[in-house]
């Protein structure tokens, strides 16, 4: 009986859509298919990591906002959220599987006195394309949150601005070209 009530509660969560520009749906299936079918990935550190992409963000929508509001504490509140939950899902749920051996390579940097990354954090060294895949996966991620359906509204309210906005800078965020690894990394990562 137990088990039923916590079902019930689960299913009874807010639940968040986020709609996605074609844009960065046509960008996300680019993605796919460079890593998944064309073994290629992304060079980083990213030119434009996804602080950068943040920070531009939050810059340019503070300024469509009243100084003071709670509209600009939601949005800052939105973004360190959004920086918070990439740094803890990349390495979980954001790479292929052809990726992760970058990302060990990556992250043994992050920890390694004297490297260019020494110190920096996934969202420093990863860019959108990563990030879009976050919003593909946030609908579960809130669900499983304690957010009222005010606080899910309001959220989705603040993610749609931002994709809007990242869609018309799509050009100056997202790569056009993805790198081809060595035969000894490509021989690595599918092993």
């Amino acid at each position: 009986m137990n088990n039923f009530l916590q079902e019930d509660a689960f299913h009874q969560r807010p639940s968040i859509k986020i709609v996605l520009p074609d844009v960065i749906k046509g960008l996300l299936v680019d993605d796919w298919e460079a890593v998944t079918k064309n073994c290629q990935l992304v060079p980083l550190p990213h030119p434009k990591p996804v602080t950068v992409v943040l920070d531009n963000y939050l810059e340019y929508e503070k300024a469509q906002r009243q100084e003071g509001s709670s509209s600009i504490d939601i949005l800052e509140e939105t973004i360190a959220g959004l920086k918070e939950y990439f740094d803890k899902c990349l390495g979980r749920i954001l790479l292929y599987r052809f990726e992760r051996a970058q990302y060990a390579e990556v992250r043994e940097k992050w920890s390694t006195e004297g490297s260019e990354l020494y110190g920096k954090a996934p969202s420093d060294t990863y860019g959108s394309e990563h990030l879009m895949r976050l919003f593909t996966s946030l609908p579960e991620l809130v669900a499983q949150t304690n957010m009222d359906q005010q606080s899910v509204n309001r959220l989705r309210e603040e993610l749609t601005k931002f994709t809007q906005w990242l869609t018309r800078n799509a050009q100056d965020y997202f790569l056009n070209e993805y790198e081809v690894p060595s035969a000894e990394y490509s021989e690595k990562a599918k092993n």
